[in-house]
């Protein structure tokens, strides 16, 4: 299968995930009223079996298409998005989902929901590049 073909279908993936978390997900959290912190480690645990992997192979597909097409200014964005993606995952979103898994905290809620609007705002203009690519 072709990289690039294979790089649109894992961010569509990505792309439907990111949307149901961001409108659906996080917003529930603020309804969870018992034992959230069993909740949201679940949610997270199993999220990360998913979400994980479709990552990784992202990271790797966007490495390899930037080494091989590094004079192409879409894939200069697509790489700098995919940074941005991850950057955003491991600074601000995981932080904030160890702090749930604690307590449940309303303004951390909000902060993850709100923050969250990097990567699906990132996530969709990387597929729209990709697709024009």
């Amino acid at each position: 299968m072709n990289y690039i073909l294979l790089n649109i279908i894992i961010n569509s993936i990505l792309v439907g995930v990111i949307l149901m978390t961001q409108f659906i997900n996080y917003p529930l959290f603020k309804s969870i009223k018992s034992d959230f912190t069993n909740y949201h480690k679940k949610y997270t645990e199993r999220m990360g079996y998913v979400v994980a992997p479709l990552m990784v192979i992202e990271l790797i597909l966007v490495t390899y298409i930037i080494l091989h097409h590094k004079e192409n200014l879409f894939v200069i964005f697509i790489f700098l998005l995919t940074i941005i993606i991850w950057a955003s995952t491991f600074f601000i979103q995981v932080p904030i989902h160890n702090t749930l898994s604690k307590k449940k905290e309303k303004n951390k809620i909000i902060k993850l929901n709100t923050s969250n609007y990097i990567r699906t705002i990132c996530w969709i203009l990387k597929l729209i590049i990709s697709i024009h690519f």
